[in-house]
């Protein structure tokens, strides 16, 4: 499998020290951003925003960057008539559109009822923590507080469902709270 990465969850996965999680929830998968992903990481980092210097540092090893085809670069103009998108957006979609065995993390809601209309397999920052808590990576309510504390001071990022998330952590009951 491979993954795909806006601009969002990167940066989100940054500031909260939170690529462990995802490197864990997808196994053997390779992960990458889009030329233009990268571009707005430059600016960021350009701009002095230091939360930037994780990805990077996980660039050739972890993450690659991607760019686009002749064919995705045809369907990125055609992605314009869709919806109104960033760049980085914009990319992703496109390679998602054109590509197998992809699926994308973004955290942007437009993006995600666009991409989930087009029949891309996508995940947002709830998404992931439903998946943790699933996949055994989250395994108390302390640890999914923790994170989702990270996420929303960090990031500044309100969780909509905490009560689901919740929930959640209680019926996996990993034993952990025996």
């Amino acid at each position: 499998m491979k993954v795909l990465l806006d601009t969002d969850i990167a940066s989100c996965l940054s500031k909260i020290s939170g690529f462990d999680v995802i490197f864990t929830l997808f196994p053997n998968s390779n992960f990458f951003i889009p030329t233009r992903v990268f571009e707005e990481l430059k600016e960021a980092e350009e701009l002095g925003y230091r939360f930037v210097g994780t990805i990077f540092s996980l660039l050739g090893d972890k993450i690659e960057i991607t760019s686009l085809n002749e064919e995705e670069v045809r369907d990125y103009e055609e992605i314009n008539r869709i919806g109104k998108f960033g760049y980085g957006e914009k990319e992703c979609i496109s390679i998602c559109r054109n590509r197998d065995d992809f699926i994308l993390l973004s955290n942007d809601g437009h993006v995600n009822k666009k991409s989930r209309d087009l029949g891309i397999k996508i995940y947002n920052l709830e998404d992931l923590l439903s998946l943790a808590i699933g996949g055994g990576v989250i395994k108390t309510e302390d640890e999914l507080e923790a994170l989702m504390d990270r996420i929303e001071h960090l990031d500044r990022v309100s969780i909509r469902d905490k009560d689901y998330l919740r929930s959640k952590v209680k019926e996996e009951d990993y034993g952990v709270n025996k």
